[in-house]
C-alpha cells in the first residue's frame, strides 16, 4: 500500500480548521435543510387536506338536499338531458367552482360515476387510498406518478353514498426543496473554504515564531553562529527565545574554542615535527651505518611521522576554514587541460582523462590549487582503498553544470558509508576503527568536501555504471560562459 505523503503543521492545521468548518457548515445545513422540508411537507399536507374536507363539505351541502331523480338528472351532461328538463343543478359546474388555491385535482364518485373538472381518473388513484375510503374513513397518502411526487386524500360522503379525492402534485415543492439544498451545498463549501483560509492565516500567524527558529536554525547550521532571535513580549515566547539565543552563544563559544583549540596544537606540533623530520632525515640519509633491528625502528618512525604531519597540515587547514579565513581564487579554467595536469602530478599518473570530443573547450570557474588538491586526495585516495584509480572523466550534466568522475577499482562503499566517508576522521570498510592497518587519517575526503564547498561545487559517492565492480566519485561544477572568457582575455 503506497503511503501517503507526511503533512507538514501548518498544513495539518489548515486540513484541520478545514474539515472542522465542513462538518460544522454541512451538519446546520443537513439538519436545516431536513427541518425545513419535514415543515414544508407537513404544511402542504395539512393545507391540502383541510381543503379536501371543505371542498367535501361543500358538495355535502350543494347536494345532500336534492333528490335522487335531480342528482340522477345532474350527472348526466346537458347536451345529453331531456328537453323538459330545466333543472339547474350541474355536477361539473359544482366541481369547477370549488376553492383550489393549491392547484388540486378533484375527483368525485358518485353512484358509480366519477367526475372531474380535470383529467383525473379513479385509475389515478392508489388502491391503499381508495380502500381506506370506501370502507368509511378518511385517508392520505404520499405517492409518486409520472415521475412527480403527488400527495393524495379523500373522504367518504355517506349522505351520498360517494367519494370525493383531491391530488396535489408535490413537484413545485420538490424544486424548490432542491433549490434549497444546492444553496445550502454551496454555503457548506464557502464555509468550508473560509475555515481553510481562516486555518491557514492562523496557522501562519501561530507558527511564525518556529519558522522564525527554523530559520535561524538553518542559518546556524551553514555556520552563521552570529544568528540570534528577536526579543519579543511574547510571556509564551520569551522563555523559548532567551534559551534558543543562549544556547547558540554557547555554542559559538564552544566552537571558537575548539577551533582555536586545534589551531593552537597544530601550530604548536609545526616546530617540533620540523625537528623530528630533520632527524629522521638524517637517520635515514645514514641508514645502512645501522643495524637492522634500527633500520627497521627509522623506517616506523619515518612513516609514522610523515602520517603525522599530513595529519597536522590537514588540521591547519580544516582550522582556517572553520574560521573563515579562507577564500577560494576562482578563475576560468579549461577542464580538459587541467584535469591532465592535475592527474600527472598524482601518485598515478598514468591514470586515463577521458571525455567527449565536444567537451574539451569546457571551462569551468574554479581555484587551481584547491581543485588541483581534489583531484591528487581522490585518486590517492582510490590507491589507497580502491585499487588505484581506472579513471578520471567529466561530461557535461546540464546547459551550466559539469560532472567530474574518479572511477576505482575496489570493493566499493557500502551505501549507508557513502554520507559517513566525507566526515572528518571517519573511515568505512576495512579501515573503520582499525589503526594497525589504517592508509590515512581520515581527513582527505572531508578537505575535499571543503575545498569543492568553497568553490561552490559538491562530491557524492556512487557505484561504478553498468555494473562493474569498484566506487564512483562525482563531482559537480558550474561552468563558466565562455563567452564571458572571451571578454576577459580581450580586455
Amino acid at each position: 500500500m503506497r503511503e501517503l505523503p507526511h503533512l507538514g503543521l501548518r498544513a495539518r492545521i489548515t486540513l484541520i480548521y478545514t474539515l472542522g468548518a465542513l462538518l460544522i457548515a454541512s451538519t446546520v445545513a443537513y439538519s436545516g435543510f431536513a427541518l425545513v422540508r419535514r415543515e414544508l411537507l407537513a404544511d402542504t399536507e395539512a393545507s391540502a387536506e383541510a381543503q379536501m374536507w371543505r371542498n367535501a363539505a361543500s358538495i355535502r351541502r350543494s347536494l345532500g338536499n336534492q333528490s335522487d331523480e335531480a342528482i340522477e338528472l345532474a350527472l348526466i351532461p346537458l347536451e345529453d338531458r331531456p328537453e323538459t328538463d330545466e333543472s339547474t343543478l350541474d355536477i361539473q359546474s359544482l366541481l369547477n367552482e370549488l376553492l383550489k388555491p393549491n392547484n388540486a385535482l378533484e375527483l368525485l364518485v358518485l353512484r358509480d360515476q366519477a367526475r372531474s373538472s380535470s383529467a383525473l381518473q379513479i385509475r389515478n388513484i392508489p388502491d391503499e387510498l381508495e380502500e381506506l375510503v370506501l370502507s368509511g374513513e378518511g385517508g392520505k397518502i404520499r405517492f409518486r406518478q409520472s415521475g412527480q411526487p403527488r400527495y393524495a386524500s379523500g373522504v367518504f360522503i355517506a349522505q351520498l353514498d360517494a367519494q370525493y379525492y383531491e391530488v396535489v402534485n408535490l413537484q413545485p415543492l420538490q424544486e424548490t426543496l432542491d433549490r434549497l439544498r444546492n444553496i445550502l451545498i454551496g454555503v457548506a463549501i464557502v464555509a468550508s473554504g473560509a475555515g481553510a483560509a481562516l486555518g491557514y492565516s492562523s496557522s501562519r500567524r501561530a507558527l511564525q515564531p518556529v519558522a522564525e527558529v527554523s530559520s535561524a536554525a538553518q542559518a546556524i547550521a551553514a555556520g552563521d553562529f552570529g544568528t540570534r532571535l528577536d526579543n519579543t513580549v511574547d510571556p509564551d515566547l520569551a522563555p523559548l527565545t532567551s534559551s534558543f539565543n543562549e544556547m547558540v552563544g554557547a555554542l559559538e563559544a564552544r566552537i571558537e574554542r575548539d577551533e582555536r583549540f586545534a589551531s593552537d596544537v597544530s601550530h604548536e606540533l609545526r616546530s617540533p615535527l620540523m625537528t623530528l623530520a630533520a632527524s629522521i632525515g638524517v637517520l635515514e640519509h645514514r641508514r645502512d651505518e645501522l643495524s637492522t633491528p634500527a633500520q627497521q625502528a627509522v623506517d616506523l618512525l619515518g612513516k609514522d611521522l610523515r602520517r603525522f604531519t599530513r595529519l597536522v597540515e590537514d588540521l591547519l587547514e580544516i582550522s582556517r576554514m572553520d574560521a573563515g579565513a579562507v577564500e577560494a581564487d576562482l578563475s576560468p579554467v579549461f577542464l580538459a587541460e587541467f584535469l591532465r595536469f592535475a592527474v600527472q602530478q598524482t601518485d598515478a599518473p598514468d591514470v586515463p582523462v577521458r571525455f567527449l570530443p565536444e567537451d574539451e573547450e569546457l571551462v569551468i570557474l574554479a581555484d587551481k590549487r584547491r581543485m588541483a588538491q581534489v583531484i591528487k586526495n581522490l585518486v590517492s585516495n582510490a590507491t589507497k582503498y580502491g585499487g588505484g584509480a581506472t579513471s578520471v572523466s567529466f561530461l557535461r550534466n546540464s546547459i551550466d553544470t559539469v560532472h567530474i568522475y574518479v572511477d576505482d577499482n575496489g570493493p566499493g562503499i557500502a551505501p549507508e558509508d557513502r554520507a559517513r566517508v566525507f566526515e572528518r576522521f571517519a573511515r568505512a570498510g576495512a579501515d573503520a576503527g582499525r589503526r594497525d592497518i589504517a592508509k590515512g587519517v581520515g581527513l582527505g575526503l572531508s578537505l575535499v568536501s571543503e575545498h569543492l564547498r568553497l568553490q561552490g561545487g559538491k562530491i557524492w559517492v556512487t557505484d561504478r555504471e553498468n555494473g562493474r565492480p569498484g566506487a564512483r566519485f562525482v563531482i559537480e561544477m558550474s561552468l563558466f560562459d565562455p563567452e564571458e572568457l572571451d571578454e576577459e582575455f580581450a580586455e
